[in-house]
C-alpha cells in the first residue's frame, strides 16, 4: 500500500513508518517540525515539510500522489497547555483534522487511521474504559479529539471512507529509532531526564488521589505493540474506534520505582499540586481490540521502562 502519514516525524508516526517501510510498503510524511525531528524520518518515505493547516500545501501533496490510506498523527497534545491556549488546539487538532479528511475525500482515499486519545474519556467513576463508556474530558485536549472522532465517523458514513480512530492510552518505551523528546510531558520522558542527570528533581503533580499510593494510575503501553495496532488496522474494512492500552494501571510512584530499579539512580521527587484535567484513574479495556483487529499487548512495564532507558544511554 501507499501510506501517507502526518506528524511522521514525531515519537509515534516515526515508528509506525519504519515499520510499514519494513513490510514493504511506500510511505510519504507530512511534517512541520515543529516538535519532530527530521533525523528520525526514515530515507526509504519520501518528506513533504509542511503544515495541515495550508490547504493548498495538502492538496498538491495528495493529488500529486495516489494514497490508498492516511495515518493521521499530527496534532498538539499537551494538556495544560490546551487548557490555556484553546485557540491553538482548534486550529491544530480540529481544524487540521477537517482539512486531512477534505484533501483525502476529494483525492478518493478510501482510508483513514487516526490518532485519538483516552483523554476523551474524562473521568470514568469505575477507573475502567470500554469503547462504549461516556466520553466527558475533562481537558481541551481530550475535548478536541473527541471532536476529531466524530468528524472522522461523519465522512467515514457519508463518503464510504473506512476509518479506524485509535484511543491511545499513556505510550511509553522506544521503538528502536531512540527517540528522544525532551518537550514531551510523559512521565517515562521525564523520570528519564531525571535519571540521566538532564533534570534535578522530578515533579509529581499530587499524592491526594484515591488510588494505592495516592499518585495517578494510569495504563501505559509499549510503543511497539501500538504499532502493531495500526499494521493490523490496514486490513480492517468499516468504521471502529478501540482502546490501545494494556488493562493494567500503574501509579506515577510504581513507575518512579521501576525506573530506580533499572537505572541506580535515586530519582529524588517534589509533590506539586494537582494539574488542571488530571484524573485519578484511568485504565483500559481491550476486550474489542482483540476480538475485532487480533490485537494483543505483550511487552511488560519493564520492557517498557528498560527499552526507554536505553534510548536516553545510548544517546
Amino acid at each position: 500500500m501507499n501510506i501517507l502519514i502526518t506528524g511522521g516525524a514525531g515519537y509515534i508516526g516515526s515508528a509506525v513508518a519504519r515499520r510499514l517501510l519494513d513490510e514493504g510498503h511506500k510511505v510519504a510524511i507530512i511534517d512541520n517540525l515543529s516538535t519532530g525531528d527530521v533525523k528520525y524520518i526514515d530515507d526509504r518515505s519520501v518528506f513533504f515539510r509542511g503544515n495541515i493547516l495550508d490547504v493548498d500545501f495538502l492538496k498538491k501533496v495528495l493529488e500529486s500522489n495516489k494514497f490508498d490510506a492516511v495515518m493521521h498523527f499530527a496534532a498538539l497534545k499537551d494538556i495544560g497547555e490546551s487548557m490555556c491556549r484553546p485557540d491553538l488546539y482548534t486550529s491544530c487538532n480540529i481544524t487540521g483534522t477537517i482539512n486531512i479528511l477534505e484533501a483525502a475525500r476529494s483525492t478518493g482515499i478510501g482510508k483513514i487511521i487516526f490518532a485519538s486519545s483516552a483523554a476523551v474519556y474524562g473521568a470514568i467513576p469505575e477507573g475502567t474504559a470500554i469503547e462504549s463508556s461516556p466520553c466527558n474530558p475533562t481537558n481541551y485536549y481530550g475535548k478536541t479529539k473527541h471532536i476529531g472522532e466524530t468528524i472522522v465517523e461523519h465522512y467515514s458514513k457519508a463518503y464510504n471512507i473506512d476509518s479506524i480512530c485509535f484511543r491511545y492510552f499513556n505510550v511509553a518505551g522506544d521503538s528502536g529509532l531512540r527517540f528522544i523528546d525532551t518537550k514531551a510531558k510523559n512521565i517515562f520522558n521525564i523520570v528519564a531526564e531525571v535519571a540521566a542527570g538532564k533534570q534535578k528533581i522530578l515533579r509529581i503533580f499530587g499524592d491526594d488521589y484515591d488510588t494505592k499510593d495516592g499518585s495517578g494510575v494510569r495504563d501505559y503501553v509499549h510503543i511497539d505493540d501500538l504499532v502493531d495496532a495500526h499494521i493490523l488496522a490496514l486490513d480492517l474494512r468499516g468504521n471502529h474506534v478501540f482502546n490501545l492500552g494494556t488493562e493494567n494501571g500503574y501509579s506515577v510512584l510504581e513507575i518512579i520505582d521501576a525506573f530506580r530499579k533499572k537505572t541506580g539512580h535515586s530519582i529524588p521527587t517534589e509533590i506539586t499540586a494537582r494539574r488542571e484535567g488530571d484524573i485519578a484513574k484511568l485504565t483500559a479495556s481491550c476486550q474489542k481490540a482483540r476480538e475485532t483487529l487480533k490485537w494483543n499487548p505483550v511487552r511488560t512495564l519493564d520492557d517498557m521502562v528498560e527499552s526507554a532507558w536505553n534510548s536516553y544511554i545510548k544517546q
